[in-house]
């Protein structure tokens, strides 16, 4: 099934709001991270979120975050060509000094199912006016948007916050009526970054609170769920029971591709890089005299990408199954 938009991944919002699951949101920047998620996604008849922020965009475009967007969703829609799954692009924490030169040219070309505007910062009647203004601009090609109400601690990209301010079930109430989003992001205490979820003070209640507001309402959206890495099991079910559809992960992918990444070249290190006291020329593979060579087979890095693919692969097997999402695809 090839890379889908905001009106099919309406669909599997509805049904996830409706029979309490959730959508992991998988942050990448490079190839490795996608083949990963992809491979299991497809093994375990999920649909498959990724997200795409600013700063990952600036990495794989050379400083051109367009560029880079244009490159990152073009491989997606390649590779997803022939997956048996839903597969779908979000913009992550996009913020509304960029709206122009990133929504707009994402929106014209067809390059993402939502949008994620990052409007928290600003006061509540700012935040309103500036998420506002995303729905307008994507109600028109389909695209859902996703704002978000309340601030959590840490760095995520190039957004920072040193506190947390609970997200107000009233005040949620009110934002989704006057910006009609299609998904709200709550601070409920989880942060961004590396945070050990026994370490959280975590509101599960709020959550629900939250969700059961917008319900009465009549305004009952899927929660979004920031800074999800580092939460246990039992902490993403109670708070996908509560009304949370869509988990965001970015830091796990990050830390699991780099400790993956070390441990090869540290078991490998003798027959990667020189003995010490051996100057090796990497142009002329000139040793000074000494027989050491590198191995090939080890140091090209197509070996340690397919390491990695595979490590993520797994991590990504176990979050599918904290969100119930396995087996629910809505082309399975």
């Amino acid at each position: 099934m090839p890379y889908l938009g905001g009106r099919e991944l309406a669909q599997v919002y509805r049904r996830a709001h409706e029979e309490r699951f959730a959508l992991i949101a998988n942050n990448f920047a490079e190839p490795n991270v996608l083949l990963g998620l992809l491979a299991a996604y497809e093994q375990a008849r999920s649909d498959l979120l990724v997200q795409v922020s600013v700063g990952a965009a600036k990495f794989a475009g050379g400083g051109r975050p367009l560029a880079g967007l244009r490159a990152l969703v073009r491989y997606v829609q390649a590779v997803a060509a022939d997956a048996k799954i839903g597969v779908f692009v979000n913009l992550d924490h996009v913020t509304p000094d960029q709206s122009d030169g990133f929504i707009r040219p994402a929106l014209a070309e067809g390059l993402c199912s939502s949008v994620m505007v990052d409007a928290s910062a600003l006061p509540f009647a700012d935040n309103v006016r500036a998420t506002r203004a995303v729905v307008e601009l994507a109600q028109p090609y389909g695209v859902l948007v996703e704002g978000e109400l309340g601030v959590i601690r840490g760095a995520e990209d190039e957004i920072v916050s040193d506190a947390a301010f609970y997200t107000d079930p009233e005040q949620a109430l009110q934002f989704v009526a006057e910006t009609e989003v299609d998904l709200l992001a709550v601070s409920v205490g989880t942060e961004h970054g590396v945070s050990a979820g026994r370490e959280l003070s975590l509101r599960v209640d709020l959550a629900r609170a939250i969700s059961d507001r917008l319900r009465a309402g009549r305004r009952p959206r899927p929660l979004v769920l920031h800074g999800a890495s580092g939460l246990s099991s039992s902490q993403v079910g109670a708070l996908v029971a509560a009304g949370v559809c869509k988990v965001n992960k970015d830091t796990t992918y990050q830390y699991v591709y780099a400790r993956t990444a070390a441990e090869f070249f540290a078991d490998h290190r003798a027959e990667i890089l020189p003995p010490r006291g051996v100057a090796f020329d990497p142009i002329t593979f000139d040793a000074g005299g000494s027989p050491w060579r590198p191995n090939k087979k080890l140091f090209d890095p197509r070996v340690v990408g397919k390491e990695i693919q595979e490590a993520i692969c797994s991590v990504a097997t176990d979050m599918i199954a904290q969100v119930g999402s396995g087996g629910r695809s809505l082309y399975a």
